[in-house]
């Protein structure tokens, strides 16, 4: 175990309920600094002219980076120089949000994105671990080293227990702290031109820059710096696998999938350094990742619960359409709208920490995840209509972040049960894959295609209907003529503008059909999934590790 000097990471004239409060602010820009915010997307696909599939790319690709730093874990949060640390990786951070902030390269967005996640786990999970030995004494490294795992069945079980109490907690924090950063960059795109989140984050980079100068000594690291440098081959060929794979499930869509160069030059890239990644993982003497922990039951079970969990969460796409579509809210009402997942995500936590402590069974808790998703699909199937109330939306989003936190707090908790420390980096990796980049590039892929292909369906099932021997629509089109001709229109001119309304009017209705069919599509997915959690078979006896797995 390291040893610290006293009043680590600070001076010694340091307060502790400032010095906490400090740590505590570090992580705002940890965990809202970004390549690319989805919040401000409208704003900047017309500032740079680009689609939004580019920004939804970027996002993925902001995991992918996140996900490369695992296999590292150990090693860095062992290094204690938080000092050194934050100010290299505020600093780069500073340089990416600027450079994003400037260019018009999705290229360059992408990089930027990739190598912003890999700076933000690092700095997520050495602010953690500092964070836990300043505030309560604790060192959190005896919990991931390997050698170090409970002896026996009680010890185990003890930690069990403590993991599902305590571990909803921790996951609230930092998700209702994401969601308030999403807040705020939704504001300032608003109000302000969409560069000014990247200015806005760059000025709290600068804060954060400032702190540490003012705060911290330079400690130095005994002995050599513990990161081999040979695993960054495996990490370039663990990125670009990955990309590339995230590429084609993101704009398959737009690109007509295989019938489109890139996609089968994406495809074709993404096996062959999934092939190169595998090699050197298998006869390096360091792997990257330990590829035998697929062997643990409970490691394969929580990523196929990750990825159901993200597909079926990806329904939350319902809420975003049909606010736009059906009630053309701006950007900012959307994103208001938002903000009412952290209520669910309080109720989500507290009946994982109440049942997770009482020792329910992990096949209910993950039951009940996978019925509040269903529920929010019951809800959007009978709110999706042409008279839908703003309001009343909430009641969605509220109900699907109950079951989502319920999920992503304690599937990790039970995949990590009777698991050797030595495979916690490595599932660590899975878990992020699957849950970050897999499950929701799937997800998005399914409801989008579905989406649109439903979408022309009812289009041309409602234009059929739609002709001037229709008394309504002949009623409807012939009004909206007189009205143009009595604004000054010709007639030709009045005709167009008529017919360009009842357009838009059968797209609408299109598309609220397709949500409700959707909606209902996703009601049976749920209560499939409700099922098999249900009945498979789960290994006797329950346990955990305690820290780590808190935040991931």
């Amino acid at each position: 175990m390291p040893s610290y000097p006293k009043n680590y990471p600070f001076y010694g004239w340091m307060p502790k309920p400032l010095g906490i409060i400090i740590l505590l602010f570090f992580f705002l820009p940890i965990l809202t600094v970004g390549g690319v915010y989805s919040v401000n997307s409208t704003e900047m696909m017309s500032g740079l002219g680009i689609i939004s599939e580019h920004i939804q790319f970027a996002n993925f690709v902001t995991s992918i980076g996140m996900a490369a730093f695992a296999p590292f874990l150990y090693q860095l949060v062992c290094v204690r120089r938080e000092k050194m640390m934050c100010i290299v990786g505020f600093a780069f951070m500073y340089i990416f949000s600027y450079i994003c902030a400037k260019t018009d390269s999705v290229f360059l967005l992408a990089l930027c994105s990739l190598l912003t996640g890999f700076l933000r786990m690092v700095l997520m999970m050495v602010n953690l671990f500092t964070l836990i030995w300043y505030a309560g004494g604790m060192e959190a490294t005896r919990n991931i080293t390997p050698g170090l795992e409970p002896k026996d069945t009680a010890g185990w079980n003890k930690l069990d227990i403590e993991r599902c109490v305590s571990q909803p907690a921790v996951y609230l924090f930092f998700m209702i702290l994401g969601q308030s950063g999403t807040a705020l960059t939704a504001w300032l795109s608003f109000e302000y031109e969409w560069k000014y989140v990247y200015y806005f984050m760059m000025g709290i980079l600068l804060i954060s820059i400032l702190l540490l100068f003012i705060t911290m000594p330079n400690y130095k690291f005994p002995g050599r710096f513990p990161i081999n440098f040979r695993k960054f081959g495996n990490v370039t060929a663990f990125c670009i696998s990955l990309t590339c794979l995230t590429y084609v499930l993101v704009y398959g869509k737009v690109l007509d999938w295989y019938d489109d160069e890139s996609i089968r030059w994406a495809t074709a890239v993404s096996i062959l350094f999934a092939g190169i990644f595998l090699y050197m993982d298998v006869t390096r003497r360091s792997p990257y990742v330990l590829l035998d922990a697929f062997k643990l039951r409970t490691i394969r079970m929580g990523a196929l619960l990750y990825l159901l969990l993200m597909v079926i969460n990806s329904s939350a796409m319902f809420v975003n359409v049909f606010a736009g579509v059906g009630m053309h809210l701006d950007n900012l009402q959307n994103a208001s709208l938002g903000n009412w997942c952290m209520v669910g995500y309080a109720i989500g936590a507290v009946i994982a920490m109440v049942l997770g402590g009482k020792g329910l069974h992990f096949k209910y808790l993950f039951a009940m995840g996978f019925f509040f998703l269903s529920l929010s699909a019951v809800f959007m199937y009978f709110e999706v209509q042409t008279a839908g109330v703003y309001e009343r939306l909430k009641y969605a989003v509220i109900i699907r972040a109950i079951g989502m936190m319920i999920l992503y707090a304690l599937t990790a908790a039970y995949a990590n049960q009777r698991m050797p420390f030595k495979y916690l980096s490595t599932w660590i990796c899975i878990m992020l894959t699957v849950r970050m980049v897999v499950g929701p590039s799937i997800g998005g892929a399914i409801y989008t295609n579905v989406l649109q292909e439903r979408q022309q369906h009812y289009i041309t099932r409602y234009a059929q209907n739609v002709d001037l021997l229709n008394p309504d629509a002949s009623t409807s089109f012939l009004g909206t003529v007189q009205g143009m001709k009595y604004q000054g229109k010709s007639e030709t001119e009045a005709r167009n503008m008529a017919a360009i309304s009842t357009k838009g009017r059968i797209q609408v209705q299109a598309t609220l059909s397709a949500l409700k069919e959707m909606a209902g599509w996703t009601i049976y997915g749920g209560l499939i999934c409700m099922i098999f959690v249900l009945v498979v078979p789960y290994p006797k006896g329950s346990s955990s590790n305690l820290v780590v797995l808190l935040l991931l």
